[in-house]
């Protein structure tokens, strides 16, 4: 092939050279910003294609340093030689690459390499179509590392020529030249179809991962961390379980639920609803990560409230929380809630949050001497009863924020008139939302107020709100009534013409 080593050095890094040199002149630093949307998508597929038939050389190079970096050669291992400790070591020193980078390349390496008996005599690879796919650039890396994760397991214990037939409908499906997949398909779709492929090949081998996903299954709460305010734990679930709380998820995350406003120009009217349907579209300032949070926030809250719950102590479970009273007069200062379980950690909160806290579950003043004892505790005060919450949902039938979906029994009841400013706990000032919207209420610029005892909101300034007062509920009751009023209203403004009148 070449005279010396030194030779084929020098001659992969002139070829290196040249292929950068043409892509540099070809598409320079910044050219991309000046194409057109649809070459733009063009030369995005074309670079992708070049980054697969790339990535396929990395395989290939890091799969051959493990075939010479074999534990079986000792000390004549190449790894060893250049004193790593295994292949993993020595790829990821030479490619600078990370360890989970350098230990799918491995894999992949190793199932599209081909097989060498002891003799030297050479074998097809354990995975001929993807190797195929890989060496042509037809296929990346990370749709093939799927479908070896997938079908890897299989072949000890289902029959080869099925996994074949499933590598090579795999491959298709990726590459786009399956009948069944008119244009190719993403890695993550690659993989959902090598799942199903596996349990088909397999059919016996989901129960001993499922036994041992059993015995490994948590929910950490966590610990509270001082430097930013958050507790943080872990979970790790089971699939089904997964997929329910990733269902109430989607549910909650539609692009349907969002905050949502008016524009300025809409033909409604002051007693038009507002609603995710009438308004010009959503606008949530939330990451999805963050409403995930209120939305977990929301069902756990909600399950506790249910009666469902376990009580303590003959009551439902309930968060305490303590502030200072002259604190809480002057708005300064912090409040302290108990974390609960095993460590029972008591961390500070905020007086926005504890106002939160106080306007869902009410108050009950507890006064100490000088030592600490109890000296008066007085009644428990504006908590609304469980009759008053069922005729506030019934009203308002969710939170009544426009475009959110958090159930009503998820929500909670806020005073639109503080206690402080001589709102009674009453059905008449009290409205549903959900946890982040009564969190944020005092700074997210959404207005509410009471006119002749129905709820009504106001968009903030940064939606582009029209400044209308406009009443709002989720009551499908409510809903069909005003609907009816609407098209009575209608009817009164343009009433139909007999027929044997109409153009």
């Amino acid at each position: 092939m070449f005279s010396s080593v030194t030779f084929f050095e020098d001659e992969v890094d002139q070829l290196i050279d040249t292929l950068l040199r043409s892509l540099a002149t070809g598409l320079p630093s910044g050219a991309l910003r000046e194409l057109a949307d649809d070459t733009l998508l063009t030369t995005t597929g074309i670079l992708e294609r070049l980054g697969r038939a790339v990535d396929a050389r990395r395989v290939e190079a890091v799969g051959e340093l493990q075939h010479r970096s074999r534990p079986t050669l000792g000390t004549a291992s190449l790894a060893v030689r250049k004193g790593c400790r295994d292949a993993v070591e020595l790829a990821r020193r030479v490619t600078l690459s990370s360890t989970v980078t350098v230990r799918c390349r491995l894999k992949l390496g190793a199932e599209t390499r081909r097989q060498e008996a002891p003799s030297g005599e050479l074998f097809p690879p354990r995975f001929p179509h993807i190797a195929d796919a890989l060496e042509s650039g037809a296929l990346g890396v990370d749709a093939a590392g799927a479908i070896v994760a997938e079908l890897a397991p299989t072949l000890i214990r289902a029959d080869a020529d099925a996994v074949r037939i499933a590598e090579s409908e795999l491959v298709a499906a990726a590459t786009g030249t399956s009948p069944d997949s008119p244009v190719p398909c993403t890695a993550d779709e690659v993989r959902g179809q090598a799942t199903v492929w596996r349990a088909f090949l397999d059919e016996d081998g989901t129960a001993p991962t499922e036994e041992k996903a059993m015995g490994r299954r948590s929910f950490s709460p966590g610990s509270y961390n001082s430097g930013d305010g958050l507790v943080h734990g872990k979970y790790a679930l089971m699939p089904e379980v997964h997929a329910r709380l990733g269902k109430v998820f989607d549910a909650c995350q539609s692009p349907k639920t969002g905050p949502a406003f008016l524009p300025e120009g809409d033909t409604a009217t002051t007693e038009d609803e507002i609603s995710p349907e009438t308004a010009a579209g959503p606008m949530d300032p939330r990451t999805p990560d963050q409403q995930r949070h209120d939305v977990f926030a929301a069902m756990v809250d909600g399950f506790a409230r249910s009666g469902d719950a376990p009580t303590i102590g003959g009551a439902s479970p309930t968060v305490l929380v303590s502030v200072n009273a002259d604190n809480l007069r002057s708005g300064r200062g912090a409040g302290f809630v108990s974390l609960g379980g095993p460590g029972g950690e008591t961390v500070p909160l905020s007086l926005r949050a504890v106002h939160q806290q106080i306007c869902t579950g009410g108050t009950q003043p507890i006064t100490l001497d000088g030592n600490g004892a109890i000296i008066a505790l007085g009644s428990e005060q504006r908590c609304f009863t469980p009759p008053q919450r069922r005729a506030i949902t019934l009203r308002d039938g969710g939170c009544i924020i426009p475009g959110c979906s958090i159930p009503p029994s998820w929500t909670e009841i806020h005073h639109v008139t503080p206690d402080a400013q001589g709102g009674p706990t009453h059905t008449d000032n009290g409205v549903l939302l959900c946890w982040f919207h009564h969190r944020t209420i005092d700074t997210s610029g959404w207005q509410i107020r009471m006119i002749n005892k129905v709820p009504h909101v106001m968009a903030p300034p940064w939606l582009r709100g029209d400044g209308i007062w406009r009443p709002a509920t989720k009551s499908p009751t409510r809903q069909a009534q005003r609907h009816k009023q609407q098209r009575d209203q209608r009817k009164r403004r343009n009433p139909r013409k007999p027929e044997n009148d109409a153009a």
